[in-house]
């Protein structure tokens, strides 16, 4: 995978003079790997669409090889009508297996994860002004990810 991002704790001291910045290249749509940076519990205020709600928020860093790295944040909100994103999120890191529940608190456990997700190019307008970024359409379950092994008689 790509280099190390250091994660800081509250404490911690900032030491760059914010000179440097990091570059997140927008890939073309297609599959990748991914890692999980980090997770951050939050919590939703609701809208008209969505309940007051706790929320994870995951720092994913899509393995782009010759092309850079981009990155990308996918907020799972703790309501039962985006379970099946959770899930599937879940098997894409190899942390749930389908037909198995899991505790919404297994999300703690997924920095340094790996998995494979496909992405496509988004659009949008933030103060007058047009921008792109990378969004995950769909998450790959683990298994997928894995080539099959073929079977050879009397070899283990």
């Amino acid at each position: 995978m790509a280099e190390e991002i250091k994660v800081y704790d509250w404490d911690d001291m900032i030491t760059d003079d914010g000179q440097e910045t990091y570059e997140s290249v927008v890939l073309p749509e297609g599959k990748y790997p991914f890692e999980v940076i980090k997770m951050e519990k939050g919590f939703y205020e609701g809208s008209a669409k969505m309940p007051a709600c706790n929320m994870a928020k995951m720092f994913l860093r899509i393995d782009g090889g010759e092309l850079g790295t981009s990155l990308c944040v996918e907020t799972l909100f703790l309501v039962e009508k985006s379970q099946w994103k959770a899930a599937n999120f879940l098997r894409s890191i190899g942390l749930k297996k389908h037909g198995e529940p899991v505790q919404w608190r297994t999300l703690e456990h997924c920095d340094g994860e790996s998995g494979r997700c496909e992405v496509y190019v988004d659009s949008y307008e933030k103060n007058g002004k047009q921008y792109t970024n990378n969004k995950i359409r769909r998450f790959f379950d683990k298994e997928e990810q894995q080539p099959k092994k073929a079977f050879t008689k009397g070899a283990f």
